[in-house]
């Protein structure tokens, strides 16, 4: 195939072109969870929604590590251990909800670090996630971690 048909094939098979504005946007309404890919266009709105978020409480700029991000059907769900831009200052863990709306990103909800939180993690990160599914029912199962996915411990007898 000659190389100048590429792009134009390319445009009409409806694909996203490299670096288009846009060319994330689709995979926010996917029928299947994923995880944006580092420096992608969706990664950073999504943590810049939540870097948004955490300004409303403290000012200090930070940077996020990752440790859990799936997104479906223009919701996500972000855990992220911040830390200050040199790496020599850690701070507490922080998980929120977020929906994609307009075209933007924003928090829906977040989650009190464990510390902040009564009873066992197990006991309580579960009655926390199944509140939210019962609140918010058109959140993909899926974008959970897995401790959100999973039914609650039944309580034991005795």
């Amino acid at each position: 195939m000659p190389a100048f048909l590429a792009p134009i094939l390319l445009l009409l098979s409806g694909a996203p072109a490299a670096g288009g504005a846009h060319a994330e946007a689709p995979r926010a309404q996917a029928d299947s969870a994923y995880t944006p890919a580092r420096g992608s266009a969706e990664r950073k709105a999504i943590l810049d929604a939540m870097r948004a978020h955490r300004r409303r409480f403290d000012a200090q700029p930070v940077i996020f590590v990752v440790g859990h991000l799936r997104v479906q059907r223009g919701w996500a769900w972000l855990s992220v251990a911040p830390q200050s831009p040199d790496g020599r200052s850690k701070y507490e863990d922080e998980s929120a909800l977020l929906r994609r709306r307009a075209g933007r990103w924003e928090v829906v909800e977040t989650m009190s670090a464990a510390g902040e939180r009564e009873g066992t993690p197990l006991e309580d990160d579960c009655a926390w996630f199944q509140r939210l599914r019962r609140r918010l029912t058109s959140v993909p199962v899926a974008v959970l971690p897995a401790e959100g996915r999973r039914p609650c411990p039944v309580p034991r007898a005795g």
